[in-house]
């Protein structure tokens, strides 16, 4: 995929780009404000007509939040940095959010019964051997890890948006994931620049 490419550009270059102050580590389905959104919410929003590239979308985005999450728990791992285990915790929340939009339309979710580091989509697994690969390499690389996968997320949850219908669960549950995802990069930026 075209953003999957890109981001592997960017890992060879270390592009990195700066963003403004903002909290990341708040409960909640997504959106980092504290308000947490429940299964029950979820399934009290409007429904959405789910063509074939909306359902490959949710499995997609399913997958993507997996990577970051199996990634920050390795990271955390390796450098026991609290923002990494704070944004694994949102990113599991994200994962979840996206469960319930499969559980309710009766989509495959290509997570289950894998195990940590583990994808069903090829580009995904190549992505997540690449990234985990710099980010141990030093908590520098780690945290620039952070920014291109928060980075990667907000351009993928925007294609995803476009294909479904305004005012929808799906549409609802993007948005705030969206903003969480703005708020991880904003955290991933901060600790970026702290580092000498």
């Amino acid at each position: 995929m075209k953003q999957i490419t890109i981001i592997l550009i960017l890992l060879a270059s270390s592009v990195i780009i700066g963003c403004d102050e903002s909290q990341a580590t708040q409960p909640g389905f997504g959106d980092g404000s504290g308000q947490t959104l429940t299964k029950e919410q979820i399934l009290q929003l409007p429904v959405s007509e789910t063509s074939d590239e909306a359902a490959e979308g949710l499995k997609f985005m399913r997958e993507e939040e997996k990577l970051a999450r199996d990634i920050y728990q390795k990271l955390n791992e390796r450098w026991n940095a609290r923002v990494f285990s704070n944004i694994a915790k949102s990113e599991q929340q994200h994962m979840d959010a996206i469960a319930v939009l499969l559980e309710r339309y009766g989509i495959e979710d290509p997570a289950a019964g894998t195990d940590a580091g583990t994808f069903r989509n090829p580009e995904l697994q190549t992505l997540y051997n690449t990234l985990l690969a710099k980010g141990t390499s030093s908590l520098k690389d780690a945290m620039e890890v952070g920014v291109l996968i928060e980075e990667t997320d907000i351009e993928d949850l925007d294609i995803r948006s476009a294909a479904v219908a305004e005012g929808t669960d799906i549409a609802f549950v993007y948005a705030r994931l969206r903003q969480g995802s703005v708020n991880h990069l904003n955290a991933f930026t901060r600790n970026l620049q702290r580092l000498p």
